[in-house]
């Protein structure tokens, strides 16, 4: 998994999210005039997106990389741009079927998000996904 370098030294992460994702993903940074190029046209399109989300967009729509975010104003820029994105409860979900964690880390890792970085999931989008959860465990 990666993550946009200009997200990792923007202001936007807290120490802790900042110091997991140093450790848990690889930095890639805007490295193309086409990269840039996108990156320059989001600041026009869609003028509210951060610089962190801008170059995130624009790695993933050059690189052939799934875009990772619940941000309102990325997934409708990704859907705009035909860059591939996914949502935090499904990454989470895909975490488990894979393998690389297990319910209880994954459902541990979602009341984190819940009660300390304040995400709003609402309760029977969270109970659905724990029960499909359970299902990939299962099965």
């Amino acid at each position: 998994m990666y993550i946009a370098q200009e997200l990792l030294d923007s202001d936007q992460l807290e120490p802790p999210t900042r110091q997991a994702a140093n450790q848990y993903l690889t930095p890639v940074a805007l490295s193309t005039e086409e990269m840039f190029a996108s990156f320059l046209e989001f600041s026009v399109r869609a003028p509210l997106l951060s610089v962190a989300d801008r170059s995130t967009i624009a790695i993933a729509r050059h690189q052939l990389l799934i875009c990772a975010s619940d941000d309102g104003l990325v997934v409708e820029t990704c859907k705009a741009y035909g860059v591939t994105y996914t949502r935090t409860l499904r990454l989470l979900t895909e975490m488990v079927k894979t393998g690389h964690k297990t319910v209880i880390e994954v459902t541990t890792m979602a009341d984190s998000l819940i009660k300390e970085r304040g995400k709003h999931i609402s309760p029977k989008v969270l109970t659905d996904g724990t029960i499909n959860l359970q299902k990939y465990a299962a099965s």
